[in-house]
């Protein structure tokens, strides 16, 4: 495989060290956890999809690779998240736990639906 190759799988690691810095001190190991299992499911996903056969989703509607697609869609959900995580300080545990969750199965399900087109 080619540097460029291995930047381009795995660019998404920029996530963690952004998430540990942009958010308050009492989320950055929940923020952190957030972005490791976002690119955790990102890649079963993908793996998934792909391993039925086909490279672009099932419907070939787009036909971009489906695992930029879910970079895309995924980096946009990280983004949201750590925008959220930042303007609410004083969120107790429980409330951003379930926000936290809320957010990633949000990811979860758009990003599925963008990888099947």
């Amino acid at each position: 495989m080619d540097i460029m190759g291995l930047i381009h799988d795995w660019a998404d690691v920029i996530w963690i060290p952004i998430a540990a810095v942009s958010v308050h001190k009492g989320q950055r190991i929940k923020a952190v956890v957030f972005v490791l299992f976002c690119m955790a499911t990102m890649r079963l996903q993908d793996e998934l999809i792909r391993d039925t056969g086909y490279e672009t989703g099932y419907l070939n509607f787009m036909h971009s690779d489906i695992f930029n697609r879910a970079q895309i869609s995924y980096s946009v959900f990280i983004v949201l998240y750590l925008i959220l995580s930042h303007y609410s300080p004083n969120t107790k545990g429980a409330v951003y736990m379930a926000a936290s969750i809320s957010i990633y199965f949000m990811a979860f399900f758009t990003s599925m639906f963008i990888m099947l087109l």
